[in-house]
């Protein structure tokens, strides 16, 4: 008889500035079975040193430093990003790093949850290549994971 061994867990990165948000976040990702990296800033979004906390938060020096971790990173399967966030650099920073930094990580989505809700905002977050946008007041975070489930099991190519 042969043993059948669970599917690995999908990896999220969550990147999201207010603290209880990003917990909640954490826990309702961790419920519906997926890995979690969280972080508050762009900055600790690419750092290798993680933190002993109840949400795991990584905490970085420079940009050089996150890249470097994203790099050691075995996966990370989606990207959940608030526009604002903690430090000088803001999601949409993030993201021209992130899709410019090569055929590793162009083709991850990234789903923007955020209530940076101008047109002018949306419009510059969908030319850098993100998955989706979502307006936090207007979605409940289920029916945001929802989404992001059926976008992992089911890719547009």
């Amino acid at each position: 008889m042969t043993k059948k061994t669970a599917p690995k867990k999908k990896t999220i990165l969550v990147m999201e500035d207010e603290r209880p948000l990003l917990e909640a976040i954490h826990a309702k990702l961790e419920k519906h079975g997926f890995s979690v990296i969280a972080t508050r800033s762009v900055e600790q979004a690419f750092n290798a040193k993680i933190e002993n906390t109840d949400v795991d938060v990584i905490t970085v020096r420079s940009i050089e430093q996150a890249l470097d971790y994203l790099e050691r990173l075995e996966q990370v399967d989606a990207v959940w990003l608030d526009h604002h966030l903690l430090g000088k650099e803001d999601g949409l920073d993030f993201v021209k790093k992130f899709k410019a930094n090569g055929e590793r990580w162009k083709n991850i989505p990234v789903f923007v949850v955020s209530n940076a809700a101008s047109p002018t905002t949306i419009q510059s977050y969908i030319r850098s290549g993100v998955s989706k946008y979502y307006v936090k007041s207007d979605h409940r975070l289920d029916a945001i994971i929802k989404d992001i489930e059926s976008f992992l099991e089911h890719p547009i190519a």
